[in-house]
């Protein structure tokens, strides 16, 4: 049995996104989301230990930018990338965001 070492609750639905850092930057959808951090499903990665500014668009003109570090990549599927932490007002939004996006789930 592997330990797990998840700090926040996620959520596993698909996201529109763009991801752009040192490596290059892209479109991508997201397919794991918490408040610490994200599952990218792309084709090009960027390194580990890479910091990343990661946008998700959450439907119509709602969108929102995080600034990470990228944890670890598998080759032709993606990355994950862990959160910078966010102040308080960014926190609060995004906190109503997932808790709105759970009730979905």
């Amino acid at each position: 049995m592997t330990e797990e070492r998840r700090q926040h609750p996620r959520i596993q639905q698909p996201f529109e996104g763009s991801w752009s850092g040192a490596s290059g930057a892209t479109s991508c959808r997201i397919g794991d989301l918490s408040l610490g951090g994200c599952f990218i499903q792309s084709l090009a990665s960027p390194n580990a230990g890479e910091t990343t500014t990661v946008t998700i668009n959450f439907g119509g003109d709602h969108a929102m930018s995080f600034k990470g570090t990228v944890v670890y990549a598998e080759d032709a599927m993606g990355f994950a990338v862990k959160f910078n932490p966010l102040g308080d007002r960014d926190r609060a939004t995004f906190n109503q965001v997932l808790a709105a996006l759970a009730k979905n789930d």
